[in-house]
């Protein structure tokens, strides 16, 4: 078998790795190798999650979660109860979107999950910048202008 050029692990290296001399030190073994073969360890991780995109795609989630919201995937599931299996604004029960799941709703400012909403409704507040005036400030301008 043909060996590879062992790699220079150089400080200008491992900063375009998203990496500190420090930081790439504290890693284990296996996680040196995975910075000096980004692509290869790439290429691994995508045949892995191949084999078994269900429980890989379950795990991203249950990450995810925990993640960006605190919150467990029970959490996720009581909140979707409590609500009904419904957008807590237009009262859907057929979420959109590129997961097919309801959006988990926060404040993007303090952090605090707020309730679940479908895509469209998510996204609507988010472009309208979570801002109540310019929410009223569209319904408005949407009655004044319906059935013209």
């Amino acid at each position: 078998m043909k060996r590879r050029p062992k790699i220079e692990v150089t400080d200008s290296f491992l900063a375009g790795q998203g990496h500190t001399r420090e930081s790439y030190e504290q890693l284990s073994k296996a996680g040196r190798w995975s910075v000096r073969n980004r692509e290869k360890h790439r290429e691994m991780c995508k045949k892995t999650v191949a084999k078994k995109p269900e429980h890989y795609s379950s795990r991203h989630r249950k990450y995810c979660l925990m993640q960006n919201y605190n919150i467990t995937e029970e959490q996720y599931t009581d909140m979707l109860k409590a609500q009904n299996g419904c957008c807590a604004i237009c009262g859907t029960d057929k979420p959109t979107g590129k997961w097919k799941v309801f959006a988990v709703d926060h404040d993007h400012e303090t952090g605090q999950v707020r309730e679940l909403l479908c895509n469209e409704c998510n996204r609507g507040i988010g472009l309208l910048k979570d801002s109540p005036e310019l929410l009223i400030k569209a319904a408005d301008y949407l009655l004044k202008h319906k059935n013209k």
